[in-house]
Parts: structure tokens; sequence; C-alpha cells
């Protein structure tokens, strides 16, 4: 695939295209993310709304492609939430739309957690797939991870440097928000 023009666009509250691109995220959110892991779209958002987190939808030629859900906090920026449409998966997208990202956020250090890779599950060629992508894709081993949602997550970052003390910030201030997210960070031996 060809990526001819692709652009990140903040959705912000009372846009006109709000209730399309609402529906466009709420049906990939749906198809994308497991009941357990997955933030309700309405409640999505409400803390768009209110300013807590940034919903960036992805355009690929003014088609909508995907989105991200990014806590900013500080000097760092969490992706809570990344997703590409089915058909468009493998073709580049999702390294372009990082790309972007890093752009977009150029004074953060960018921080993602993703599922552990784990030969006991029934998704870990998923699950390293996607390791994969992000390390591809510039992002560094912390070598920390947290468990939540019945889950371990493996966290990378955008710099060398893990600013783990203010991702432990971050994380306590999402607990306040949703007092239900409460990992517990860990480095394995």
């Amino acid at each position: 695939m060809v990526i001819k023009y692709m652009k990140l666009k903040k959705i912000k509250a009372g846009f006109y295209y709000l209730s399309n691109v609402k529906i466009l995220i709420d049906k990939l959110n749906q198809e994308a993310f497991p009941d357990k892991e997955r933030l309700d779209t309405e409640i999505m958002f409400l803390l768009a709304k209110e300013n807590i987190i940034d919903i960036l939808a992805i355009y690929l030629d003014e088609e909508f492609s995907g989105f991200f859900v990014i806590y900013p906090f500080r000097n760092l920026a969490y992706i809570s939430f990344f997703a590409i449409c089915p058909g468009k998966r493998s073709t580049g997208l999702g390294s372009q739309a990082l790309r972007l990202l890093r752009e977009y956020y150029a004074n953060s250090q960018i921080i993602v957690d993703f599922e552990a890779p784990n030969e006991n599950v029934s998704n870990n060629f998923q699950r390293i797939r996607r390791q994969k992508f992000y390390y591809k894709n510039n992002f560094f081993k912390t070598g920390w991870y947290q468990f939540y949602a019945e889950t371990e997550f493996e966290i990378a970052c955008s710099e060398p440097e893990f600013d783990k003390t203010g991702f432990e910030a971050l994380i306590a201030d999402i607990h306040v928000i949703a007092p239900e997210f409460n990992p517990h960070l860990y480095r394995k031996n």
C-alpha cells in the first residue's frame, strides 16, 4: 500500500463531524480490544471533552483509518489505545501513524504497554507481532512490566531512558479517575 497523505486529527467535543467519527471509533474499538481491556466509547469521549485524554483520529487520504487514545501527563504521552482498521493493517499505516504521533508529541516521552508474549495463551502470535512492531518502530525496551485486567503488559518507550518516576505518577493520576485501574509495575529476573 502506498501511503499518500496521512494526518492525525484531534477529536474535540462539539465538532460537526463528531457523531460520524464517534461511530467509526466505536466500531473499531469494539473490534480491536477485548472486553476486559476496552474503554467504553462514551466514557472515552467524555474524558476527551474534559481534556483528560486526547483522541486522535488517523486519516489516510481523508478516510478514517484508525485512532489513538493518549493520556498526556507532564512530559509524557501514554498510548492507552491504538487501533488501525482491519483492512488496513500490515500495510505500513501503523508505522506511519507512530511517526506522526512522535511529531505531535515532539516534547514528550511516548510510553506504550502491550500484552507481553506468553506461550501459554492463545493469542501469543499476535502478542509477539505487536512487540516486534513497536521495537521495529524505534521504541525501546524498558525492562518494566505491569499487570492489570488479568494480563501482563510489557512497557516500551520512545526514549532510551524510561522515565519510570514520571510513569508511576501518570499511573497514579489515572487511578484517581479510574480506581479500578491499579497496575503493579515490576521487573522480571
